[in-house]
């Protein structure tokens, strides 16, 4: 009888993978898995790895910009089915945002105060949110590093439960996975440090060997990972550019990723700053009232909590030292569920212990609020859906990127790039998407010893697409200014240039 209260309980969190399944195979049907530039590196790099050369892009360099093992992941899958990872990505990726979905029911049954009504309204936010399905679409290391976080949730509360070292050591696995599918992945090493050394079940002796054993099983592949760049690149994690966001826009631009949550106005900075010290201060108080509760301390809500709060301060502090993009869905994504935990998970508690009357008008409230928040995801994903099935999900594979007329004659005349020549383009990586040539991008202007390597070589042709734009890499006009070269082949959506120094600086005409 047991067992049949425990399926039954837990057919929600099927019904909820399912839909997640179905929606992210929905958002696919038109133009397959969505493919940014990032997407290209792990693709390269994972095809590569399939074929026995080794983690190389693209452009047949090492791979160091980004942690090694989803490219693996995606590798060795292609590996066992003999399929390429653009291929499988509507299902892989379902797959694992079905698993995502059916492990956080699960674990909301087992919440320090479970409800059925809170789960039900939790489940249905996650399933339709903006924020997960975005990530889910594309071919992005979020998706795999999400599933991981919540298996290592799952985990790490029977490690608080049982205190055994065979839990812990798995716990510790799954954090030094982690770290590298992205660096990001140390949140969960700290994250785990920090809950072993505050776990007042164990003496401090216990607390000192299990910090250690966590510690140096979760950081192992990272290390093995960061040695492995420095051996072929110098660097740690490839070549970074300097913070240039003051730590206090980076505040107001965390704010402004929870307003788009939640929803609220995403044009005010005063707001968003207001979200911003809101949400962690009612993370903290959340986090206090869990901790000073014996069995709350060991709680699912607790471990999502620490891990949000760290996260958090992860973000903005290497956001502040380190130059990348302004904070978005996807880069805030691994903390949307432990968030909405945070937020919400006293909630059931604190409206049980309210007299009748209070209580029955807090559900209509907190109802009719859920309602509110579903409202705007709706519209999102309707959105959303009214622009991909038509044209795809946006990326390289998105309408009209694959029917490039530039891309068509270059997979018509390859034989056009000579061997010895070296070639370039402001767009390598979608270059390379659909020809299978093998480019440089073009060097970035913060890198001038990229630049001059660049511009000793005086043999090479430049790809330009006029339709990309990255204001980091060097222009033509720059170009222009250092090196002599001539059109060889225009098109509408870009140009095939060649340096003036070759002998091949002749138009080539176009196959009728």
């Amino acid at each position: 009888m047991k067992k049949t209260f425990s399926f039954l309980a837990d057919v929600d969190s099927l019904l909820a993978a399912i839909a997640g399944f179905y929606i992210i195979h929905l958002f696919a049907r038109h133009g397959g898995i969505g493919i940014s530039p990032d997407s290209v590196t792990y693709i390269s790099a994972a095809r590569n790895f399939a074929s026995g050369k080794g983690l190389m892009e693209f452009d047949n360099v090492p791979m160091v910009d980004f942690p090694v093992f989803y490219s693996i992941f995606l590798g060795a899958i292609s590996f066992i089915t003999r399929i390429d990872p653009v291929v499988f990505g509507p299902l892989l990726n379902g797959l694992m945002f079905a698993t995502v979905l059916f492990l956080s029911g699960w674990m909301m049954n087992r919440f320090y105060f479970p409800s059925r009504w809170y789960k039900g309204i939790i489940l249905s936010c996650l399933v339709l949110s903006p924020c997960l399905l975005e990530v889910y679409s594309m071919m992005w290391s979020e998706t795999l590093f999400i599933l991981i976080l919540m298996i290592f949730i799952a985990v790490f509360k029977l490690y608080l439960d049982d205190e055994r070292l065979v839990t812990l050591v798995l716990a510790s696995f799954l954090a030094g996975l982690a770290c590298v599918t992205r660096y990001a992945g140390v949140t969960l090493v700290a994250t785990g440090g920090m809950l072993v050394v505050l776990n007042y079940r164990m003496n401090i002796s216990r607390r000192i060997v299990h910090l250690s054993i966590f510690c140096a099983v979760s950081a192992s592949l990272l290390i093995v990972n960061l040695t492995r760049n420095t051996a072929l690149s110098g660097t740690y994690t490839g070549m970074r550019q300097k913070g240039i966001t003051p730590l206090i826009q980076n505040l107001s631009y965390f704010g402004t990723v929870i307003c788009d949550w939640m929803p609220l106005p995403k044009d005010n900075s005063n707001l968003a700053l207001v979200i911003t010290f809101g949400t962690v201060l009612l993370l903290g108080i959340a986090l206090v009232v869990l901790f000073m509760t014996r069995r709350g301390y060991h709680s699912y809500e607790h471990i999502a909590i620490v891990f949000c709060l760290v996260y958090i301060a992860f973000m903005l502090l290497s956001a502040t030292v380190s130059r990348y993009e302004q904070f978005t869905n996807r880069l805030l994504s691994p903390m949307f569920i432990p968030l909405i935990w945070g937020l919400s998970g006293l909630i059931p508690l604190w409206i049980q212990k309210l007299p009748r009357p209070a209580r029955l008008w807090t559900i209509g409230l907190g109802i009719l609020l859920a309602a509110g928040f579903q409202y705007n995801q709706w519209l999102h994903d309707y959105e959303t859906y009214d622009g991909v099935k038509d044209a795809g999900i946006p990326g390289y594979t998105e309408d009209p990127w694959p029917q490039s007329p530039l891309l068509e004659f270059i997979n018509k005349n390859k034989n056009l790039f000579k061997t010895g020549y070296s070639l370039y383009s402001n767009a390598a990586d979608y270059l390379y998407f659909y020809t299978g040539l093998h480019p440089y991008n073009l060097p970035q202007r913060v890198f001038p010893v990229e630049q001059k390597k660049f511009y000793a070589d005086p043999r090479h042709y430049i790809i330009w697409f006029n339709d990309i734009d990255n204001p980091d890499l060097t222009t033509l006009e720059e170009v222009r200014r250092n090196q002599n070269f001539i059109p060889l082949q225009s098109f509408t959506d870009g140009t095939i240039y060649v340096s003036v120094d070759s002998t091949l600086a002749s138009p080539v005409k176009r196959d009728p």
